[in-house]
């Protein structure tokens, strides 16, 4: 079987193309620029050069394929996310309708089911809402929660300063998600026979920063570390000055934060066995930080 995958360089998409290739699969990977396709071109995919926006190309890229995984990717120097994330949308379910594909797995997010929210959530709600417009499409649309991958934005503190941070409340339970149970979940959708629909992945467990802070304690050997609860002040001038991200790219992540801490972004189901991922926090602490062992 040939998938196409977009952001196929990306922290998921590169782990759906290892998997796909492995299995034996052609893969189609589509990227910005040849450059950054090499990585993985070495080990037989596909090159196709396409911005995520250009419907045209993208047509041109889900043709001929037995099934595609499509993703909105963040933009941190986008001056409007929202807009860009519509134009994005906007391309793909096009390129997706002319194409005639008849199954594609979609990354979309926690809370794609709010409509009103000041982020990148709502305009995840508006995504799915256009991808429901198309017919004849087997649609399998993932909302995975917090990436538990995103501790690795601290991995500078954690080695020198033994303490990681964000705005999320210390006590609040999170449905962290390690991002290869998600590209699991996509490969198991687009290879084998599965029924389509909006699938929430929400992690192995519920945990609290302070939890995770202890787990990483004592896996990495820290027994000082600590996790500080930085003010969204903090927060937006360290994204802006540290992530080169645009003004409105950060406050609408800052709304993300907010959206969590009041809870409002919360999963539109209770945990269920087919919600629960394999990977616990130990378990990604145990493999993906002992770089930060101490």
């Amino acid at each position: 079987m040939k998938f196409t995958l977009l952001g196929a360089t990306g922290q998921i998409g590169s782990q759906i193309t290892q998997s796909l290739i492995g299995l034996g699969h052609e893969v189609r990977a589509v990227s910005r620029s040849l450059e950054s396709l090499e990585s993985i071109t070495s080990k037989g995919a596909e090159p196709f050069v396409s911005h995520l926006d250009d419907s045209q190309k993208l047509t041109e890229a889900f043709t001929g394929v037995d099934g595609a995984f499509t993703l909105i990717p963040p933009d941190l120097s986008a001056p409007n996310v929202r807009e860009f994330m519509r134009q994005t949308s906007q391309a793909q379910t096009t390129a997706i309708r002319n194409s005639g594909i008849n199954r594609v797995a979609i990354l979309s997010s926690i809370g794609a089911h709010i409509p009103d929210n000041d982020s990148h959530i709502s305009g995840h709600y508006e995504h799915e809402q256009r991808l429901a417009t198309l017919t004849d499409v087997n649609l399998h649309i993932f909302r995975p929660d917090y990436f538990m991958e995103n501790v690795l934005f601290s991995a500078g503190t954690i080695q020198n300063m033994n303490f990681w941070s964000s705005p999320i409340k210390a006590d609040l339970p999170l449905n962290m998600t390690a991002t290869k149970d998600i590209a699991a979940n996509v490969v198991s959708a687009l290879t084998k026979k599965q029924e389509p629909g909006v699938k929430e992945l929400l992690g192995y467990e519920s945990i609290t920063c302070l939890e995770a802070t202890s787990i990483m304690a004592e896996v990495l050997n820290r027994p000082e570390l600590k996790y500080i609860e930085s003010s969204y002040e903090d927060t937006k001038n360290a994204i802006i000055q540290y992530r080169g991200a645009s003004e409105n790219y950060t406050d609408d992540l800052i709304n993300m934060y907010k959206a969590y801490n009041d809870g409002i972004l919360i999963p539109e189901h209770l945990r269920s066995k087919e919600r629960t991922t394999p990977t616990s926090f130990r378990e990604f602490a145990e493999s993906s930080l002992a770089f930060l062992k101490n």
